[in-house]
């Protein structure tokens, strides 16, 4: 009996163990399993990892508007914001420049996020009018500095403005990117070092050469006129210098005043007439422009006209009804583009407002490339979280092929500007439009 016993026991001993044996290697092929699965994902992670990281070098360097820089294509759930401050005359006299910033802006943004915004947080722009009056500029810039949700600023239009808003930047130490406003001295602030201007607009350093070189090459007697701001004056002085480098003094230099009438304008053209000039150079913009157009009529000058950029806004055309004929002016894209994706640009643009007309084309694919550059400055590691390494990102910008050109390191010069004279060429305003200057 008790053996009888003792082998029951020996016997349930040994199933106890069995069942034992085989729980342990149940419970241990999950834990295999999960192993496996954890290298796997850690694997994944890496290709990930490598992937981001390929991906925000990619950012810096594109060849086209593709994957590289839309790596989220259709991206819906988004898990924060990123904000932006957007800055422009968007009422006023400059409304046609400042209506060029926000809606060229806006055409990027929208792609932005639709390509995934931020590296997942959705680009939002906080607009800011500063009605092309510099002590509104000022404010607004001061409010949009001094909040810790703007990541950087975009915009402004009028140097006026933009020669007092670039200290205020620089002493907040938040990236700017400006593209429209073409004065010299806006990014040549030295209050802070080192610079958090970048531009992606033409500058007068540039352009005055541009125009100044071509008038005097096929002219030997030339008024140069200006209007009385900031921008006018401080022009007027680059373009001088260009003639004193060329060894050349204009007939007349004469100032005029912003918000002048036609008969405001006259003194001054009966000076450029008695002077014997062969051509006009007038820096200053639009509504003023078109006075003087008037007053050239009714006086009996006709001569050619050589302006900035200033002559292209659409104001200028309205207001001069068709005298504005023959003016030529710098641009850095024209609605006569044959390029295909500027020409899509355009499309989108007239479909978006409904509109057959484009104003002021140069602003409006200056901001749009110049919201693209923040965006993809933006997708780099701690960007959208520092303002420093935001600035960092944007100094250290690879390439992108944009809109308006392909930017290939463009803020390695020592004022962080975009665009040289090779950038820009000439358009002539005939029967209401903008088109390319033939100078073959």
């Amino acid at each position: 009996m008790f053996k009888r016993i003792s082998l029951l026991a020996v016997l349930a001993m040994v199933m106890l163990l069995v069942l034992a044996a085989c729980g342990d290697a149940t419970s241990t092929a999950p834990a295999a399993t999960t192993t496996a699965s954890a290298a796997t994902t850690t694997a994944a992670a890496a290709t990930t990892t490598a992937s981001a990281a390929t991906t925000a070098a990619a950012g810096n360097t594109s060849t086209d508007l593709g994957k590289d820089i839309c790596p989220n294509p259709g991206t819906t759930t988004w898990t924060g914001e990123v904000k932006i401050g957007l800055m422009g005359p968007f009422t006023g006299p400059s409304a046609s420049l400042g209506l060029a910033i926000q809606r060229g802006a806006t055409i990027a943004i929208e792609e932005i996020n639709a390509c995934g915004g931020i590296n997942g947080k959705k680009l939002i722009a906080v607009e800011r009018d500063d009605q092309a009056k510099a002590d509104i500029g000022k404010v607004n810039v001061e409010e949009l500095t001094g909040s810790k949700d703007i990541a950087g600023l975009v915009g402004t239009a009028n140097t006026a403005v933009g020669v007092v808003q670039a200290p205020v930047v620089n002493q907040a130490k938040v990236p700017w990117v400006i593209t429209v406003t073409t004065g010299t001295k806006v990014t040549q602030d030295t209050t802070s070092t080192p610079s958090y201007l970048f531009r992606v607009s033409m500058v007068d350093s540039e352009q005055t050469p541009f125009v100044a070189e071509t008038v005097l090459s096929k002219y030997k007697k030339v008024a140069l006129i200006n209007d009385d701001s900031s921008y006018g004056q401080l022009g007027k002085d680059d373009v001088l210098k260009v003639f004193t480098a060329k060894g050349v003094t204009p007939l007349l230099v004469e100032p005029y005043k912003v918000g002048g009438t036609a008969d405001d304008m006259k003194p001054m053209l009966n000076k450029v007439k008695a002077s014997g000039a062969e051509v006009i150079i007038s820096w200053g913009l639009g509504a003023e422009n078109a006075n003087i157009r008037k007053a050239m009529k009714d006086l009996n000058i006709d001569l050619p006209v050589y302006g900035s950029w200033g002559l292209s806004m659409p104001v200028y055309q309205t207001n001069a009804g068709g005298l504005e004929e023959g003016t030529v002016v710098p641009q850095t894209i024209s609605i006569d583009t044959t390029n295909p994706k500027q020409l899509k640009f355009f499309d989108t643009y007239k479909k978006k407002y409904n509109t057959e007309t484009v104003g002021f084309p140069s602003g409006l694919g200056q901001s749009y490339d110049g919201t693209w550059i923040m965006a993809i400055a933006l997708r780099q590691p701690g960007a959208p979280e520092s303002r420093d390494k935001l600035r960092e990102a944007l100094e250290n910008f690879g390439t992108y092929n944009g809109l308006v050109k392909t930017y290939t390191s463009p803020f390695k010069n020592q004022y962080h500007e975009a665009f040289t004279k090779a950038d820009f060429f000439f358009t002539v305003w005939k029967s209401g439009k903008m088109v390319k200057l033939d100078t073959k």
